[in-house]
């Protein structure tokens, strides 16, 4: 059986900040554990770990707007094209983990 995945589901302007962090939190885990998706408003900033991340196609979007819901519903679409992907963590470029990746995974319900 193939283990359970964690989307980590971004919705950023341009960066993430504490990008570092978020390295740190990834780097020694197995990549059958998660997948992450990017979908960001402005591209003149490269993001060091995570550019590979970044979602080919994106709308324009602002605050408030309904565009947001268009914004997370391009990143669903990705995400559901791995059946192994069970949870969806939205986050925010200012967003930083506060528990390690191994207990998130550990305590996610999978009945959920």
């Amino acid at each position: 059986m193939q283990p359970k995945k964690i989307a980590l589901c971004f919705l950023i302007y341009d960066k993430i900040n504490n990008e570092e962090l978020w390295w740190d939190f990834i780097k020694n885990i197995d990549k059958n554990k998660y997948n992450i998706y990017i979908h960001f408003k402005n591209t003149t900033k490269s993001l060091k770990y995570f550019e590979k991340y970044k979602l080919k196609n994106t709308i324009d979007t602002c605050w408030g707007c309904f565009s947001i819901v268009l914004a997370q519903n391009l990143i669903l679409k990705e995400a559901i094209k791995d059946d192994k992907n069970q949870h969806f963590i939205w986050l925010s470029g200012s967003c930083i983990p506060l528990k390690s990746f191994d207990y998130i995974y550990k305590y996610l319900d999978t009945t959920k």
